[in-house]
């Protein structure tokens, strides 16, 4: 119940502000790493359940098929490659037996992966050195230098508050131009 109350908080915390910055807290909620297997992403085995719904429900959404393994707007590599990014990470407090037990998220870099990870053509091929305990900030960053965020979550927006579809009209007239309010406030 602790982890989901924290998940809950941060979300109604940060839910009408910075749009980065709540994708940041979620990659450390421990109901996050707990529940999306962020627990189980080490440098020995990485676990890519919560590399692949960053990028394809949480940011730049899955594009239609370009080629195998290759979805327009991340690749199967770049999942990979982010899974690694995110290696060394473990909730704390899952069974707590009273309330002075520590709830959060802690980084362990005996479990982290060192390597300088490669992603994509679909993010400029940046390289991401090992950053330790911010490597999954600086991947977040990494990620929403991608037009596709803005689009990709503005559309989500226009679905579930105005119409489940989006006609060319709509895509060009109503969710490009908020997209790109969207990246000029910085994603808040």
């Amino acid at each position: 119940p602790t982890f989901m109350y924290k998940h809950i908080t941060f979300m109604r915390e940060l839910a009408t502000g910075d749009f980065r910055e709540m994708v940041k807290k979620a990659t450390l909620s421990p109901s996050m790493l707990r529940y999306l297997n962020g627990n189980d992403n080490n440098k020995n085995a990485p676990n890519e359940n919560y590399a692949r719904e960053l990028l394809e429900l949480f940011t730049v959404g899955k594009g239609d098929l370009a080629g195998e393994g290759d979805y327009t707007t991340f690749t199967e590599k770049d999942v990979e490659q982010a899974a690694k990014a995110l290696t060394g990470w473990k909730d704390e407090g899952f069974y707590k037996q009273n309330d002075n037990d520590r709830t959060g998220a802690r980084f362990l870099s005996n479990l982290h992966d060192t390597s300088t990870k490669q992603l994509s053509p679909r993010f400029n091929n940046t390289q991401i050195p090992n950053k330790g305990e911010d490597e999954y900030a600086y991947l977040i960053d990494v990620i929403f230098e991608s037009p596709f965020v803005a689009t990709y979550i503005c559309e989500k927006l226009y679905r579930y508050f105005v119409f489940y579809k989006i006609s060319d009209d709509v895509r060009q007239n109503v969710i490009e131009p908020m997209a790109q309010i969207f990246r000029d406030n910085n994603y808040n």
